[in-house]
Parts: structure tokens; sequence; C-alpha cells
């Protein structure tokens, strides 16, 4: 079973309901169960191993093979996505294994060189606060529309010094599915506009905030 896909996952998915990190397999000659139970096996060994033995594993089969996913801190996504790989690693090594204490060492390392104390505080304060919590390389974001204030990741506050009563969260409606996402969001947008509140819609077109383009 070749791999096929890896990627970090910054927020919930399909497979998983918080940060992690997912592989896709091809099904080739082994049984796909086979192999999706023996990397969930090398996986976890792994979590327990670099000190995250409160993250999860996810394993989800289909026809053509398999989704492997675990959960990780936002501040080790990398280090997350190499854990994945190293258990699959295991797998298609079978019976000649892996040097496991070099992988947990060489693990560590990225964790300890990824790790970024401020942005969890800031995560944990948003989190006892109640208000939604954004991040990628560009901005980390705390609250939404009106009532969220942002910062670049090198330049985060302590979260003492930020004016939580000033932050709050806007109403946000998420549309999924294969077709029809940007018309039903139009739709919505057009009938808020209708009652006089000044929606913002995102889709695959453009983002537009309170009828004004704002982005393309």
């Amino acid at each position: 079973m070749p791999l096929v896909d890896s990627r970090r996952l910054t927020g919930p998915s399909l497979w998983l309901d918080r940060p992690g990190a997912v592989l896709e397999v091809r099904a080739e000659g082994a049984p796909a169960e086979d192999a999706a139970a023996a990397w969930a096996r090398h996986a976890q060994a792994l979590l327990r191993a670099v000190g995250w033995a409160g993250e999860t594993t996810t394993v989800r089969l289909h026809p053509g093979g398999a989704v492997l996913a675990l959960t990780a801190p936002i501040d080790g996504l990398y280090a997350a996505l190499a854990l994945a790989e190293t258990a699959w690693e295991a797998v298609r090594a079978g019976g000649e294994g892996i040097d496991e204490a070099a992988a947990v060492a060489r693990l560590r390392a990225q964790i300890a060189d990824e790790r970024d104390p401020a942005l969890r505080a800031l995560q944990d304060a948003a989190a006892a606060h109640g208000v939604h919590f954004l991040w990628d390389e560009d901005f980390v974001t705390v609250g939404s529309g009106t009532g969220s204030r942002s910062w670049p990741p090198g330049a985060l506050p302590d979260p003492a010094e930020v004016d939580w009563g000033a932050v709050h969260d806007v109403p946000v409606l998420l549309v999924t599915g294969t077709n029809g996402k940007s018309t039903t969001v139009r739709l919505l947008a057009r009938i808020l506009a209708a009652e006089g509140r000044a929606a913002g819609l995102t889709s695959s077109d453009f983002v537009r905030a309170a009828g004004e383009i704002i982005d393309r």
C-alpha cells in the first residue's frame, strides 16, 4: 500500500475534531484493514513515546485504500506529520522494523523546535473566553468580525494584556457539499441583507462583506 498524500490539518476536519495530520494510502497487496490497524498501533506507541499520550488516531477505510489521521497540538503539526509518516514506514518495513529509539529522538527534537508557548497560551485564553481562535502563517486571530483582534505569529501578546471585553464572535454558518454551495450562501446573504443586516460571505468566487467584494 503506497502513501499517496500527506498533509497537516490546521483545524477540525472530516476525520478529526481538532488539528492534526492525515495520510492517504492506496490499497495494493495487503488488506487495507490490516495495514491501517498496524499503522494505528505504531502511531499510538509513538504518540506515547514523544509525550503526546492524550492525542488520538482515526482510521477510515474506503474501496481504494485508507485515510490515517492523528490529532496533535497546533504548534506541533509538522512533527505530527513526521510521526504519522514514521508509523507508516514501520508498517511498510514489516518484520524488519525501524530504529524506534532514533525515530523517537528525532520526533522529540522536532517537537521541541516547533513548540510555541505564546501561541498555545493565546489559544487556551480564547477557549476560556469562549471565542474563536484562528491561525495560519500570516495571522493569529481571536474573535471574529468586528470583535476580532489579529497579530503576526511572531508578535503575540500576553493573554493578560488582551482586552477580552472587546473581543467577541459573529454568527458563522458553514455550507458544505458538492454542488450549490456558492448559490446557497449568496441566497442566505441576500436574505440577511433584506433584513437590514451586514452579511459577509466567501465562496470559490470571492469574499464579500456588506455588499463590497474585498477579495477574489
